[in-house]
This record gives C-alpha cells, structure tokens and sequence, in this order.
C-alpha cells in the first residue's frame, strides 16, 4: 500500500492541483451545476458576488499561488519512497471481507432500554439528514458566511449615488462697528433670510468624487447698501475633485471589494470546515453507540453464561468444589454484572450526545424512548490510492483555499497601504451659474440661471504630505509582514493538510488488517469455547468439575474480550473510512450533500443543506475529475 506519491502518478496528480488552484480550488466547469454534489465546494453556490482577479497583480499572485502548491507537491515527494505494510498486516488485508453474524450485527438492533417511550430504528444517513435539517450548531456555522457577505455590499455601497438636501433659517440682530454694515453706526445689523441646498454626490471607481447642487435662498436686512432689499438668489454648482496619487486608481478603490469578497468565500470555506467537522463527529457517535449496543449484548451473555457457572458449583457444594473456587466464580459473576450495567450506561451517554448533535424535535414530540443504529458496519477491505487522496485534499480542503483567501486579501491590503504611503495631491475643478432677483424672488431667480448667467468656473490643485510618513510607513511594514506570515501559513496549512491524509490514510490501511486479525482472534476464543463445551464429559474426568468450570469461566472471559477488542476495531474502521473522506475535503460530496440559499419566514437569507440521492452521479463526478 502507498503513502506517497509515486513517481509515474504524480504528474497527473500535479495537473489537477494546479488546474484547481489556479481556479481558486474551484472543481472543473463540467462539474460545478449547483445539482452536483461538487457544487456545495463552490462559494457561488451561496455566495452571490465571488472573487475574481481584476487586476494584473491579483492575476500574478493567484500563479504564484499556484506555482508554490506545485513545488509543494514536488518538493514534499521527492526523494520518497513507497511505504509498504507489513507481510503480516498485507497477509490480513488480502484475506477478504468477514462474514456478518448474529452476534455482532443482528442483536444490536435489539431493544435493550427499560424506557416506555417510542423505539425508532434509524440508518446513518438518515441520521445525517437530520442533523443537517435540525442541527442548532450547524446552523451557527451556516450563518457565518452570510454574515461575512453583507461587507460586499457595504463596500460596493462606497461608490452608490447619495441624494442630500438640507436647509435652514437664520436671523441676526447684532451690534454693528462700521458705518458701513447699515449705514448707521448707533444701529443694529438685522437680517434674517432662509438656505435650501440639495443635490446629488458620487465616488466613481477611479476615485473621482462627483457634486451637482443646487442652492436657493430668500434674504432680507436693514443695510442701507442692500440692493435690492429683499434678494431671491439661486446657484447651480458642479464639483469635480480626481485624486492623482494617493487614493487614485480603480484598483485602489476596488480593493477593499475584493477583499470583502475574498473574506466572504473564507466565511464560506469555515462554513465547509466547521460542518465537515460536526458530520465526522456525528459519525464517531454514530458508531460508538453501534459499539456500545453490542458490547452490552455480549456482556448480557456474558453474564448469563457466567451465572450457569455459579449456579453449577453452588449446586455441587463440597462434592468437588472448593470455597475458594466458588467465591472466585461470585466474584467473576458481580464483576461482570457491573460491567453489564456500566455497558447500560454507556448506550444512555452515546445516544444523548448522538441526539444532542442531530437536535431533531420528533425525538421530544413522538416521544422516543431509544434510538437504535440500523445501518451494520462496512465489514470489508477498501484500498484508496494515496496519490488521489493528497491530490483531493490539495484541491478540495477548505482550510488550504481558506489559507490562499488571506494571502490574497494581505496582499491587496500591502497595495492599498503603499499607495497611502504617496502624497495627497488632488485635481479640482468647479463651475456654476447663478442669479439674483428682488422682492424675495428665488424662483424667478431660479429660472433666470439658466437664461442670462455666465457660468462661473476654477480649477486648482490639492497637495499634502505628512513630514517624515510614520504612520503611512508603519502601516505598510505591518501589512508587508502580513503578506509574508500569510504566505508561511499557506504552506504549514498544505503541510498540516498533507499529514493529515498520511495519518488518515495510514490508519485506514491499518485498521482493516487489525480488525480482520482481532476477527480471526474472536473465532478463534470461540472454538476454544466450543471445544472446551464439548470435551466436557472428558475434561471432568481428567481433572474434576469445579476446575473445569473455572477453565469454563476463563474461556468465557477470553472470548468476550476478543469479541469487545474486534467490535472496537471494526467500529475503528469504519470511522477511519468516513475521517479519510474529511482529510481528503471531500465528505461532503461523498454524502452527496448539497447547500441551498433561500429565505426564512423574516425574508432573511438563510443556507439550507441537503442530503441527495445522487451516488451514481457523485461516482460519475469524481471519475471525470480524475
């Protein structure tokens, strides 16, 4: 079995990581319809506005992004050699599926609770498309990209139109100190009048800030030298202000966009991560009520057995049997009766906390007394090609795509902050008409701006720099060593990524010949039971009754042992089949869970999952990808 790349697959290997970098860990177009499980990877299929390079930078980093995920591959296989099991370990995997029995399969699905409640029979995925329908904590995850997406729209809201309009009234009544105020010094300066200004202002994506107003007045006082005495004025302005280096550009006021965009598919790959990691514990839930159920049915038969014992010696009294030997076999029976009801505990825990991570309501409202596993575990050998898992993984994990996110947002925000480094220098530019009319006559005044005025213009230039720019400075070393922490962090995420999958890979490979050699050791504490069962006339002869029940005894213990050592094996297996699914990235498609977007009964955005029935079309998927 592989832990490695090998050298003739990691071409291909490489083609699909790169081909799914590039496109931001995006699955092949022929892939990605929203009615394929692969789409629940896409953003889009969520997300309304996803990122997209618009700038030759941006085009550039996402190659060396992709550059660096090649040399990832290449430089963490070079020099590998093929890992190879052991004999052993290769002699139990070769050696085929176990055959199902009642024991281990059939009993479990036994009532085994005192309760009066309901007993409901459910099958893992059943389980799972509960959890997704009803599951509190999947629900917080779910609300998490849709909150990160509410900042594309406010920052898109950056360069929307704005309307304003404001008004007020004003009246003075002051001393005056000039003969020249009201034509009288002893007087007081008195007007009084009202301002209207309103109109329309805009950010363009260049950076140019747009203004087109429009000011009306109606103003009065007692100055001798106010011609005429009650004035209607009117004024229509158009404002014009483009930054030439700091803050100019469409890339620079675009960024803050594209980094809304990129943090909401981060929002989103957290989302895949968040609920990958609940569905896998689900799953170890799942199992470990499995392994509980039928733990508690070997010890009741443990138990049952032992009592036979007991009440054998009791009966002999001091025929052949010695107090000692019959205090050991109470001893034996109280002991594995408190397993027994330890083992009843253990089903409770393992099926509260299995309903506390589904939270479906049916299990208070049709009052369920037990929920019982229906789905037996996978009893036979499955061999995944290493090289295709660290290829999926590289392509699908959320965390790595999560990684590249923040890379590129650290760089967009190191440009943003170079440019604020530059001097403020802006171009301005105004022109206006306006008009005057007596009698308070501002709408007269109004219609005559645009008959018989001249328009009124200027231009100039804005400049500024701070002296020394430590902020600016600062704020640009700090957003620089972003970009340089946020590019380690994408290569430890692929490295932790890729142990991930060895670690899981590897226990896969190893888990099925530890359960089959744990299997051959239960048949084999089961012939030894049987023999010694049938050699009893014998036995008893050669070495007397009370020291066959005590071999009778040992026997027992020693199959039930074997048996609870291989239903943990089993159940280990099988976990380590559904957490190489998770290390890959790809449960999910697996599952054929698909993600939805509507609304709730507030018209609120709301993610909703669900469980398809598409496994032919998840098979027919993953072998166009490969």
């Amino acid at each position: 079995m592989k832990s490695h790349l090998s050298s003739q697959n990691l071409a291909g290997a490489l083609l699909l990581v790169t081909g799914l970098i590039v496109t931001g860990c995006k699955v092949p177009d022929d892939l990605s319809v929203l009615d394929s499980p692969d789409a629940v990877r896409l953003p889009a299929s969520l997300i309304g506005e996803t990122y997209e390079p618009k700038s030759k930078a941006e085009e550039e980093r996402d190659a060396t992004i992709a550059n660096d995920a090649e040399g990832f591959v290449r430089d963490s296989t070079a020099g590998q050699d093929e890992e190879k099991v052991s004999p052993v370990a290769e002699s139990f995997a070769k050696s085929g599926p176990i055959s199902r029995q009642t024991w281990w399969a059939g009993d479990v699905e036994r009532p085994v609770l005192a309760t009066t409640g309901k007993v409901v029979h459910m099958g893992l995925d059943e389980i799972y498309q509960r959890a997704l329908v009803h599951s509190s904590q999947i629900k917080v995850f779910a609300t998490l990209p849709l909150i990160r997406e509410t900042a594309i729209d406010e920052a898109e809201g950056e360069f929307d139109p704005e309307l304003y309009a404001q008004s007020r009234y004003d009246r003075t009544h002051e001393p005056t100190g000039s003969v020249l105020e009201t034509g009288d010094p002893n007087d007081f300066f008195k007007e009084r009048g009202w301002t209207f200004e309103g109109g329309v202002r805009k950010r363009f994506m260049p950076g140019t800030q747009l203004s087109l107003s429009q000011e009306l007045s109606a103003v009065t006082n007692n100055s001798e030298f106010f011609t005429p005495d009650d004035q209607g004025r009117a004024e229509l302005k158009l404002s014009v202000m483009q930054p030439l280096l700091r803050g100019a550009g469409a890339k620079y006021n675009r960024t803050l966009i594209q980094i809304a965009k990129l943090d909401a598919e981060a929002g989103y790959d957290e989302f895949i991560r968040q609920l990958e990691t609940h569905l896998m514990e689900v799953n170890r839930t799942y199992w470990a009520l499995y392994l509980a159920r039928a733990a508690y049915q070997e010890k009741k038969r443990l138990v049952a057995e032992t009592e036979g014992v007991v009440k054998e010696l009791e009966s002999r009294g001091n025929l052949d049997s010695i107090a000692s030997q019959r205090s050991r076999a109470r001893s034996a029976l109280a002991t594995r009766k408190a397993d027994l009801v330890r083992s009843e505990l253990a089903i409770k825990n393992a099926e509260s906390r299995l309903r506390t991570l589904v939270n479906d309501p049916m299990f208070v409202e049709q009052q369920v007394g037990e929920l019982i596993p229906a789905d037996p575990p996978l009893a036979a050998p499955i061999a995944p090609q290493f090289d295709q898992s660290v290829a999926e993984a590289l392509a699908f994990r959320p965390e790595i795509k999560q990684a590249e996110n923040h890379l590129r947002a650290a760089d967009l925000r190191e440009y943003m902050a170079k440019n604020e480094k530059l001097p403020t220098l802006n171009a301005i530019a105004e022109v206006g008409v306006s008009s005057l009319k007596g009698d308070g006559d501002w709408s007269g005044a109004y219609g005559d701006q645009y008959d018989d005025s001249e328009p009124t213009w200027g231009a100039g230039i804005i400049a500024s720099v701070p002296w020394g720019r430590k902020s600016a400075k600062a704020r640009h070393l700090r957003t620089e060593l972003e970009v340089r922490q946020k590019t380690d962090q994408l290569r430890s995420t692929m490295e932790t990524v890729l142990l991930e999958v060895q670690i899981a890979h590897r226990e896969v490979t190893t888990a099925w010949p530890d359960t089959k050699a744990k299997w051959e050791a239960a048949v084999a504490a089961e012939q030894e039971l049987s023999m010694l069962e049938d050699r009893r006339e014998v036995e008893s002869a050669e070495s007397g009754t009370s020291l066959y029940l005590e071999k009778l005894l040992d026997a027992q213990e020693r199959r039930a042992l074997a048996r609870d050592e291989f239903l943990r094996a089993l159940v280990v297996y099988n976990s380590a089949l559904t957490n190489l699914d998770r290390a890959k990235g790809t449960l999910l498609q697996e599952e054929g869970i698909g993600v939805r977007r509507v609304e709730d009964e507030q018209e609120l955005p709301l993610v909703q999952l669900v469980k398809q029935e598409v496994a032919d079309q998840t098979v027919r998927n993953y072998e166009l990808q490969k």
